[in-house]
């Protein structure tokens, strides 16, 4: 083979290993970005999950932290009352020691009404030399036994109560339930932590000029108000349905027009007030279901749509702050599966949630 011939095969093999090598390169970065495409995808899997535990969390505290009050107020009520019935029965029962011993010496005086004072006290055997004579108390003494009885039988009744007052104060499970908000948070913190450290290692970011932008504000009627308040996520999930025209009714009897915001929520998941504000209303309004609207001031409202039956935490006239739990997500009113939705009013108007809350500092959906 000539020299020029052997050169040509050295080129032409050199050539046919660069490319066989870049294919590889290719290849092997194509799988890296898959398995951390896919690393990505449970991580965010993950911090899903664990947000809408923290919310359940979040609201089961919320739920145990008024039984327990309720609980503790009804005890503090029948402890009260025990407390009062058993000085009235220790009051009857030394009437009736006394009035027995005095039957027995002859001698001393009282009626049935100074007996049963239980004011008397120490001045009692004073009282009983005092008045009429002892054969008027004898008539009586059936009273006396009587009222005896009926006092010492409410002590006793009271005691149970009491007691059972008691034990269902202790198995209110509060400690149980800030235990889990505190597992909960940290399983959110961990999933936060994991997904940050694979933002790190990710390929560089886009040209701004590649970036998605926003939907854009209402030129007309965001101005920013109340932008200088805190303002909190109102639901953990994924957004399922978006602000704007529906091609698509997802059941029968809603509007043509999607005025809120959709967040996939789990069931019986913590649903948050948005920022401070008052209780507007509170109740069933027709495809929304249970229904809250929080007034904020300034022409702002928030609405709160689908709660769970019997897990609405306020009612109207009660104010708010930001990131309370307000209720439960559920699927009552015109909704197909658990979920909040979510809707901002400016002015009475209904405009996008996720510019608006964007613009606040708060990113909606998962």
């Amino acid at each position: 083979m000539s020299p020029a011939a052997r050169q040509a095969a050295a080129a032409t093999a050199a050539a046919g290993a660069a490319r066989a090598a870049s294919e590889r390169a290719s290849t092997a970065a194509f799988a890296a970005a898959a398995r951390h495409a896919a690393a990505v995808a449970a991580a965010q899997s993950h911090l899903g999950a664990a947000q809408t535990a923290l919310g359940k969390a979040n609201l089961a505290y919320a739920s145990a932290k008024a039984d327990y009050e309720a609980a503790v107020s009804r005890a503090d009520l029948v402890h009260a009352l025990r407390e009062k019935a058993g000085v009235t029965a220790d009051a009857s029962r030394r009437v009736l020691a006394m009035l027995v011993r005095g039957m027995m010496q002859q001698s001393g005086t009282a009626t049935v009404d100074v007996l049963l004072d239980d004011k008397a006290g120490s001045d009692l055997l004073f009282q009983l030399g005092t008045l009429d004579t002892l054969s008027r108390l004898t008539a009586n003494l059936d009273e006396v036994r009587a009222r005896v009885a009926a006092d010492t039988k409410r002590e006793q009744a009271l005691e149970t109560q009491d007691a059972a007052a008691q034990a269902v104060t202790a198995a209110v499970p509060v400690a149980d339930a800030l235990a889990a908000i505190a597992a909960a948070q940290a399983d959110v913190d961990a999933a936060s932590a994991d997904l940050a450290a694979l933002a790190l290692s990710t390929p560089a970011a886009p040209a701004a000029s590649e970036l998605r932008p926003l939907p854009a504000l209402p030129s007309a009627a965001d101005t920013g108000r109340l932008s200088d308040q805190g303002w909190a996520k109102p639901a953990a999930g994924r957004i399922t349905d978006s602000f704007g025209p529906r091609l698509v009714h997802p059941v029968a009897g809603v509007s043509d027009f999607h005025r809120g915001t959709d967040i996939g929520a789990g069931c019986d998941a913590a649903i948050y007030a948005a920022t401070d504000g008052v209780v507007e209303a509170a109740g069933v309004l027709g495809t929304y279901g249970n229904w809250i609207l929080i007034d904020h001031g300034n022409g702002i409202e928030t609405g709160y749509a689908h709660i769970a039956a019997g897990e609405t935490l306020v009612s109207v006239g009660e104010p708010v702050i930001a990131g309370q739990v307000i209720a439960g997500v559920g699927s009552t009113g015109a909704a197909t599966g658990c979920h909040l939705h979510f809707e901002v009013r400016i002015d009475g108007t209904a405009v996008d949630a996720v510019p608006f809350m964007a613009q606040r500092g708060v990113n909606l959906g998962n």
